[in-house]
């Protein structure tokens, strides 16, 4: 009996010491700017396009602190709705630095397209040095995809380092 007592307790001390490396989530809102896109017709299906593009702008998280941000995407929608990928980063007033992949669809409603998907980490530096994680966003384009457009996207990203 006492063994096995000490072995609960034994667990839930490891439990403890793991908590000490308490996983961050990272939420913030980056504000962008579309300084390049680019896309080919396809002949496939009325509207059909593959795009690439590339936005950066602010960051602003819940804490108050403002970074910059960016995103690199390539783009398969059909009349403005479709699928995407593409790769991000997030840096801090004090150098550190986040690169995340996303994935998602969006959708066209009106003159807004709306989007949402999912992240996975793939590195960083400075405070987010060998972070791993997944996460959630959700955005808005305010005009169709094409350079000077402009977007928001809300990021919720679970950093477990």
């Amino acid at each position: 009996m006492c063994r096995t007592i000490l072995a609960v307790i034994a667990l839930l001390c490891l439990g403890a010491f793991d908590a000490a490396k308490a996983d961050e989530v990272l939420k913030f809102r980056g504000v962008m700017h579309a300084s390049f896109a680019e896309f080919q017709q396809l002949d496939d299906a009325d509207g059909h396009a593959l795009g690439m593009n590339r936005h950066s702008g602010l960051a602003s998280l819940a804490d108050g602190t403002v970074g910059t941000c960016y995103l690199v995407a390539h783009t398969d929608y059909i009349k403005g709705a479709g699928t995407f990928e593409s790769f991000n980063g997030l840096t801090l007033k004090d150098g550190s630095e986040l690169w995340y992949r996303a994935s998602g669809r969006t959708r066209v409603e009106g003159a807004n397209s709306l989007f949402e998907g999912t992240v996975t980490i793939v590195g960083g530096k400075g405070r987010f040095e060998s972070a791993k994680g997944d996460g959630t966003f959700t955005g808005m384009r305010l005009s169709p995809l094409a350079v000077g457009a402009d977007l928001y996207i809300d990021w919720v990203i679970n950093i477990k380092k």
